[in-house]
């Protein structure tokens, strides 16, 4: 059952990315900008998260692997929350940033500043839900390489906010000063 639900879940995962993608690419709208820090680290991280979402997959197809410990079905629970609940930040946050989503820092001045909705709860909902998500797989599968790789893909993912963080200081001044103050970088619990 939980991994029937994993399986669902994780496909659904790869259907958004495919969606937003073909939508920016049918739009002929740029999806992909500057990379805040070195390319290397940037690319590193992405193939990180293709680790945890490939351990996902592996837990929704049933598919034996080392792990350091076999979760208990109370930890599969919460891995399935933390799952649905990233998946649900994932999917609004996409929704809300429309033609603002890229990954990269942008170089349209057409972009927006995001402060309202997901965005008056965390500096960085989409980034967040992917946390969520990795950090289920690692509970899932509690094998070495996949805990290494999610810590890496964190890791590496909370420097790209800082360096956006920056951007977007720079970009819009005072106005994103004051937002910062009253919203977190992960979760502003209200």
């Amino acid at each position: 059952m939980i991994e029937s639900t994993v399986l669902i879940l994780t496909i659904l995962i790869f259907l958004l990315v495919m969606a937003v993608v073909g939508r920016a690419v049918i739009r002929k709208q740029k999806i992909i900008g500057r990379p805040p820090i070195p390319v290397f680290y940037f690319i590193l991280a992405k193939m990180l998260v293709m680790v945890n979402l490939a351990f996902l997959l592996m837990k929704g197809f049933d598919i034996s692997v080392y792990t350091i410990l076999t979760p208990p079905l109370y930890i599969e629970l919460i891995a399935l929350a933390f799952l649905l609940f990233g998946i649900t930040l994932l999917f609004l946050s996409t929704i809300q940033l429309n033609k603002d989503l890229i990954f990269g820092l942008s170089s349209s001045e057409t972009h927006r500043l995001q402060t309202k909705g997901l965005f008056s709860f965390s500096r960085h909902p989409f980034y967040l839900g992917f946390i969520f998500i990795l950090c289920s797989s690692c509970l899932f599968t509690p094998n070495p390489v996949n805990i290494a790789a999610f810590l890496g893909a964190w890791l590496i993912h909370h420097f790209i906010m800082i360096k956006e963080e920056q951007f977007l200081e720079n970009q819009y001044g005072e106005e994103y000063r004051q937002y910062t103050k009253k919203v977190k970088r992960y979760l502003t619990l209200k």
